[in-house]
């Protein structure tokens, strides 16, 4: 055996042997610490350089390891999302470090349609959202590359089975009556209720009845609450609390710069969440054998059984499917409201009140009048461009590959993380110039009057693309669309009076209105002559 002696000084010290396993062990540790230097360290030093040689520049502030997050801390703070470090659009490609992994973003229409036509073929799914909301539907096909097994398909099914439109009208509507009933949001009522709460109820009640049927939903889980209490919740608030409460989780500093540990049960939050999401699925299972007909839970299943997918895909796809009328719909709803009750769109909202009552006064569904409401549509869609309300899931590059447009290339290497920024890409000015209108309003401006004038060349120009296009397009658009619509178009003809109250600590710079933000803001029903009075003020 191998051994070694070191003879220690004075004569009293006992001799230090070093074994074979001692030198074994020091030469592991050498290797592994060697082995996270090259792989999280040098090895995106060396491909930033590579990137940064071919012209790509990274954002200011960004390190090693930690990358930018310190900017995306302050951002937060401001209730921003990381999407607003790339608005600066210094090229057509934009990068920076997250986590242990390096993003490329693309920021002009150009790219932006390059980088699309790529997927499925070179770029595919690869996204931290896994370590986040992910871990309420791992399996469904909104986290998979598209060319894992009978994804077309199971997507193809998800969109047939939510574009009942007539079904979801009649829901959304009844749910939105009833919420503003509930709060009593209506002219005059002297009621001052926050946005957060009223789009809370109608959007939990709204998207429940409509994946899982109205007594589906009607059932308590036994979840633990932010205070670690254990407590009786209603299905759909438990659903949409843990998928808020994982997204925040996932946000804290040190579970961005490093996404498994958003993950890991080293803290009492993350033991909480994981209890949740047990819950959560035991009840989705029970509530898979309950479906009501017509639901999309009950379409969905049925056409997965003919096709032989298993039972955990159709569910996270269910779960997918129910968390997207939640947060996302909530956020762009705010942002509608919020520009709608600003003094300066005064215009704007009486000429969509009008728009509403003119569609009301005709014969025929009131459903297919709002999918063709012009007014109401621009004002919508103004708002989405302004200020998305989430980013599109992030992609990585599954192979090498050139990305050239204009004569200008460049080389993306496999496992580099690429996507498109729709922040950056609704305010490059370059892009809407060249592909909608050379003389439109500037895209800092809210006008909801260029989706009016260019609607039709918007949405084939590549500019304007809050759902994402392409293969990965969102399956529940046309969905999210209709409740948006519905909501606002309810709330403006029981509220055309009413004003809004900024909280005294939220300044109009944090007031954005996402999935990652907490800006908020107070709807005071007044009656006419009060709500003048506030406005001369």
């Amino acid at each position: 055996m191998f051994t070694s002696t070191l003879m220690p000084f004075g004569d009293s010290a006992q001799p230090f042997r070093v074994t074979k396993w001692m030198v074994l062990l020091a030469i592991l540790t050498v290797t592994i610490v060697l082995w996270l230097l090259w792989a999280y360290v040098l090895r995106l030093y060396l491909l930033r350089r590579f990137y940064e040689k071919q012209g790509i520049p990274f954002v200011k502030g960004c390190y090693a390891v930690v990358g930018a997050e310190m900017r995306v801390t302050s951002l937060h703070h401001n209730n921003k999302s990381h999407d607003w470090l790339y608005t600066d659009q210094p090229t057509d490609l934009y990068g920076t470090v997250r986590g242990f992994s390096l993003q490329l973003y693309t920021t002009s229409a150009d790219f932006c349609e390059a980088l699309i036509a790529k997927t499925g073929h070179h770029v595919d799914r690869d996204t931290p959202a896994l370590f986040s909301f992910g871990r309420l539907s791992p399996f469904a096909l909104t986290f998979l590359p598209t060319h894992k097994w009978r994804w077309r398909e199971r997507k193809a099914t998800l969109i047939r089975a939510m574009t009942d439109n007539k079904r979801l009208f009649d829901i959304v509507s009844r749910q939105a009556e009833g919420a503003l009933a509930h709060f009593k949001v209506q002219n005059g009522s002297g009621v001052t209720i926050n946005i957060r709460e009223l789009l809370n109820h109608w959007t939990r009640e709204s998207s429940g009845e409509f994946i899982w049927g109205r007594n589906n939903i009607n059932r308590n889980i036994e979840v633990y609450d932010e205070n670690h209490q254990l407590k009786s919740t209603p299905f759909m608030t438990a659903l949409n609390l843990t998928f808020t409460d994982l997204r925040f989780n996932a946000g804290r500093f040190w579970h961005r710069v490093s996404f498994p540990l958003a993950g890991l049960p080293v803290s009492k939050e993350t033991r909480r969440l994981t209890y949740n999401i047990k819950q959560l699925h035991k009840a989705t299972v029970d509530m898979m054998t309950t479906c009501e007909p017509e639901t999309v839970a009950y379409m969905v299943q049925q056409a997965h059984a003919k096709l032989g997918i298993p039972p955990r895909m159709t569910q996270d796809d269910l779960v997918a499917g129910t968390i997207a009328g939640l947060d996302t719909i909530k956020a762009t709803v705010m942002g509608a409201v919020f520009h709608l009750l600003e003094p300066a769109n005064m215009s704007w909202k009486q000429q969509i009140l009008e728009e509403i009552n003119e569609l009301k006064a005709t014969t025929g569904d009131m459903y297919l009048g709002l999918s063709q409401a012009p007014k109401l549509n621009a004002f919508i869609l103004e708002a989405m461009r302004y200020e998305p309300p989430g980013s599109l899931i992030n992609n990585a590059a599954v192979k090498d590959f050139d990305l050239s447009v204009n004569g200008r290339e460049y080389k993306i290497k496999a496992g580099t993380r690429i996507v498109s920024c729709i922040h950056a890409l609704h305010l490059d000015e370059r892009s809407w110039q060249k592909r909608v209108a050379p003389n439109m309003a500037p895209l800092e401006k809210f006008d909801p009057g260029r989706f009016l004038e260019h609607k039709d060349t918007i949405a084939g120009s590549f500019c304007f693309m809050p759902f994402g296009k392409g293969l990965r397009r969102c399956p529940g658009q046309g969905a999210g669309l209709m409740m948006v619509k519905v909501f606002v178009a309810t709330f403006i003809s029981h509220n055309f009076n009413a004003r809004m109250a900024i909280p005294d600590d939220q300044t109009i710079d944090m007031s954005w209105f996402n999935i990652h933000s907490k800006a908020t803001f107070d709807i005071v029903c007044d009656n006419e002559h009060t709500s003048m009075e506030a406005l001369d003020a």
